[in-house]
């Protein structure tokens, strides 16, 4: 039994929970998902494997749940730092910037999803992209405001939100996979916006 002091079998649980997502996420960090076993995470969280169980049906499921734990809160302060009173043109750029740089500076949740996530399941998939909702609305806001001052122009609706996801994480592993990411994190990011504010912009737009 893994060995949390808590008032209530509820806390208990959740202490424990807790662990596990912290374990995992210390682990995936340091030797990438692939590698890490479940006997590590569980030593890390102090509980024996069989308990891990109890929690989740194996890592993949593991993954899944944290990300669903985690990334909305990440995106929710990404959003909330940028000033609602600049143009939806800005907004968006600013967006973009802080997602090409989360994605080279978080070894889980932006190197990890990017590199790994194609090897999941289905299901695992499915679960991951839900956990990206906020940011879509957030990018669904931004557009249509781009249009209602005519900054972008009119399209299909879903075509704008693909091709905003599109552009950014294309942006992402372009720098995901250069030599030196923290290096060309600047170029990459300045050409990403200007690309995609390009596609989006209205005729006559600057």
């Amino acid at each position: 039994m893994p060995r949390i002091k808590a008032a209530t079998i509820h806390e208990h649980r959740r202490a424990t929970r807790q662990a596990i997502f912290e374990g995992a996420h210390d682990l995936f960090g340091r030797h990438g998902y692939v590698e890490t076993r479940l006997g590590d995470i569980a030593d890390h969280a102090d509980i024996g494997r069989s308990t891990f169980y109890d929690y989740f049906t194996g890592k993949e499921d593991l993954l899944a749940s944290l990300v669903e734990e985690s990334l909305p809160e990440v995106f929710d302060k990404m959003i909330a730092e940028i000033p609602r009173s600049l143009p939806s043109r800005d907004q968006l750029a600013a967006l973009v910037v802080s997602m090409v740089e989360f994605v080279v500076s978080d070894p889980v949740f932006g190197l990890i999803l990017h590199r790994d996530v194609p090897r999941l399941s289905q299901t695992a998939q499915r679960r991951i992209a839900a956990s990206h909702q906020n940011l879509i609305t957030e990018f669904a806001r931004l557009y249509q405001e781009g249009i209602d001052a005519n900054e972008f122009r009119r399209m299909p609706f879903d075509l704008a939100g693909h091709f905003i996801l599109d552009v950014v994480m294309s942006g992402a592993r372009t720098l995901l996979n250069s030599k030196d990411p923290k290096q060309r994190f600047h170029d990459v990011a300045d050409e990403t916006v200007r690309f995609l504010l390009g596609g989006l912009g209205a005729a006559g737009s600057p």
